[in-house]
């Protein structure tokens, strides 16, 4: 009874961050982790996580390009929006894609464990 989490992002050091943070959570399995939109949606079809961890640019290709891919063919799976830019123009656009949580990663990023560990609760009804 686990969460599956897919990241995408062009960042290392996000993902070395996030591997530190989820690491030791039995209850996250980190199904895998894209740098590009095209990995992204390989690993996507091949584990179909619970939740993606999405950012908004990545690798000069919209974030937003694969939301809406994401909510056309997997709309079940919740989409976390990730940026450095909290301007509320994303956050409101991510939001209407269908996006059920935007994190701000330069005030928030540490947030993603207990954000993850509702889902979690939320998924399998746990209280």
């Amino acid at each position: 009874m686990t969460l599956k989490v897919l990241t995408i992002d062009d960042s290392t050091t996000i993902t070395t961050h996030l591997n530190y943070l989820l690491k030791n959570l039995k209850e996250i399995d980190w199904v895998g982790h894209a740098y590009d939109l095209d990995e992204g949606k390989k690993i996507l079809k091949d584990t179909t996580p619970d939740v993606v961890l999405l950012d908004i640019m990545v690798s000069e290709e919209s974030g937003f390009d694969m939301l809406n891919f994401i909510k056309k063919y997997f709309p079940n799976i919740k989409v976390y929006m990730l940026s450095n830019l909290n301007d509320s123009i994303y956050v409101k656009r991510s939001l209407q894609l269908g996006a059920c949580h935007f994190i701000d990663k330069s005030f928030e990023f540490e947030s993603i464990p207990n954000l993850l560990l509702k889902e979690h609760q939320i998924k399998w009804n746990l209280n």
